[in-house]
């Protein structure tokens, strides 16, 4: 019967790869396969789905309700504003010449200094995607690349690798192995740089590809002419840029200076949306309404990936397969890092992915390898195979963006999976040298 719930398991995590990428929605996918393991694990049907696959779908929605709400909600005013075209057309600017990689560049640092200024990589997207459409739309950047520079930019280097990163997979380990949040500094520095070398090599050779077909932004051909941005952004019309910025910068102030909760910062940030540029935005109430009911559909197809891994997390296979990990060949910093990689993998979920390794793992590795070590590249480690295309933020990112896995999951796979992984094996052995 074990070996059953891990076929079940298997065949349900292979099938909802296949069926996303082939366009079905998360939404039908997730419970419908939840049901091919709950029969595989033998496990109560209905009390599963009402139960497992409900706690875990309805604890994501009560801890992120209000955060993707007021997330939506700010990215749509200042959208509506005409305050992130201003933005855009600033960065324009200062970039000078429109060079498609330098675009993908900018926003994916920008992304990553909202990471790594607290911001969750679950609302990074909201935040940067009213910047993102004006500057992709008038250097004609195919849509789907930016997918891969904002997955890029939340969720690797700033996410799990930089020393300090508030984000929980750099929290995680503390509670575990009594480390700080700049635990192997030099590792995460260089895991960093590798990142960042690897995943702008990509983009700049896939671009030269969406080039030869003659592809462009959403998919168009040739250049778009540059009266298309100053549609959007016009300086008789359009906020000034200080004012534009101002919500923007009483977030970042609100979450890192005051260190205020996410929820209380994200709700500053849009009444600092509203009192800064109402005058700037001619339907304020229609702007919030759409804001609110944007948040509904990312919330709702994460809140069901993540019903799917908690249920996936309580078969008998599952349990199996960890346990099965603490027995991988080789020497204890290989698989211990192979085995937190494979969690994060079968659960769609870096930071749910590391919880259960450091739970399981720890305590057979602890006295065997330098804890420090272990934060570093377990965080590492988590932010690699947890981007399969049932990850939350994968699916968020890709609902916001109006996009589905088959057109831009790729792009996903080469900055968020590949890079990292690359970056993984660098880190790793510097850490059997150094350590």
């Amino acid at each position: 019967m074990e070996f059953l719930s891990i076929i079940g398991l298997v065949v349900a995590i292979v099938m909802l790869i296949v069926l996303a990428m082939r366009g079905w929605s998360i939404l039908l996918v997730a419970p419908m396969l939840s049901i091919l393991i709950i029969l595989t694990s033998s496990m109560d049907l209905v009390g599963t789905l009402t139960g497992t696959f409900m706690a875990g779908f309805g604890g994501f929605a009560t801890r992120f309700f209000l955060i993707f709400l007021l997330g939506s909600l700010f990215g749509k005013l200042m959208g509506d504003s005409g305050a992130a075209a201003t933005i855009a057309h600033g960065i324009l600017r200062i970039i000078g010449e429109r060079s498609k990689i330098k675009v993908l560049f900018v926003l994916a640092a920008i992304t990553g200094i909202l990471t790594y200024g607290g911001i969750s990589v679950f609302i990074a997207v909201f935040a940067i995607m009213p910047i993102a459409r004006p500057l992709c739309r008038e250097t004609d950047v195919p849509w789907p690349l930016f997918a891969g520079a904002v997955g890029f930019g939340m969720a690797t280097f700033s996410m799990s690798m930089l020393p300090g990163t508030p984000q929980i997979n750099n929290v995680i380990p503390t509670s575990y192995l009594g480390t700080t949040l700049t635990a192997a500094p030099a590792i995460g520095i260089v895991a960093s740089i590798v990142t960042i070398a690897v995943a702008l090599w990509w983009p700049n050779r896939e671009i030269k590809v969406y080039d030869k077909k003659g592809l462009g932004y959403e998919e168009t051909k040739g250049t778009l002419a540059n009266q298309v941005i100053e549609d959007k952004y016009n300086p008789q019309t359009n906020p000034p840029l200080l004012l534009s910025l101002a919500p923007s910068i009483v977030l970042l102030l609100a979450l890192n200076v005051f260190k205020l909760n996410i929820i209380l910062g994200l709700l500053l940030g849009v009444i600092a949306s509203i009192v800064f540029l109402y005058k700037y935005n001619n339907n304020l109430f229609s702007s919030m309404n759409e804001g609110v009911l944007n948040s509904a559909m990312p919330l709702v197809n994460t809140c069901s990936v993540v019903g799917f891994g908690t249920v996936v997390g309580s078969t008998v296979g599952f349990k199996m397969l960890v346990d099965s990990l603490l027995n991988i060949p080789g020497p204890p910093l290989i698989s211990f890092v192979i085995g937190t990689n494979i969690i994060a993998a079968i659960t769609g979920s870096a930071s749910g992915g590391l919880g259960i390794a450091m739970e399981t793992l720890v305590p057979r590795y602890i006295g065997l390898l330098n804890p420090e070590v272990m934060h570093r590249l377990g965080s590492i480690a988590s932010s690699g195979l947890d981007a399969m295309p049932h990850n939350g933020a994968v699916v968020t990112t890709l609902v916001v963006l109006g996009l589905t896995h088959k057109v831009a999951y790729k792009p996903i796979f080469f900055t968020c999976v590949v890079a990292p992984i690359v970056a993984l094996v660098v880190a790793v052995i510097m850490a059997l040298i150094m350590y």
